[in-house]
């Protein structure tokens, strides 16, 4: 498996789990995804930019954290229990509970 394919379902899983954290939020179904925005916002919050490459734009910043968050879950290092408790955090910006998310996953990994 590439970073590539971990990305790709750190995508899928980012974008269920925060509808998911959403719905058990607001108490309805809400399907939304999330912006690479928040994402390359919170990398560089969670400290995860300065892992990466000196010259990648923000998508692959993204990227990198869908990746990682991706690679966590399918190690069983993280559950979706505890990313969607992440998620439903009281936090005027997004990328806040994105970061603690990283980091979560950072620390369970050992960084």
């Amino acid at each position: 498996m590439t970073s590539k394919d971990f990305a790709q379902f750190g995508d899928a899983l980012l974008n269920f789990a925060f509808s998911l954290a959403l719905t058990e939020k607001r108490g309805k179904p809400r399907g939304t995804r999330v912006p690479d925005k928040a994402l390359a916002e919170a990398a560089v919050k969670a400290g995860l930019r300065k892992l990466l490459p000196r010259r990648v734009g923000r998508g692959d910043v993204a990227n990198g954290l869908e990746a990682l968050l991706g690679y966590s879950w399918l190690e069983k290092t993280l559950t979706l229990d505890e990313i969607v408790a992440c998620l439903k955090t009281e936090s005027l910006a997004p990328a806040d509970n994105f970061a603690r998310l990283a980091q979560l996953a950072l620390s369970k990994l050992g960084r």
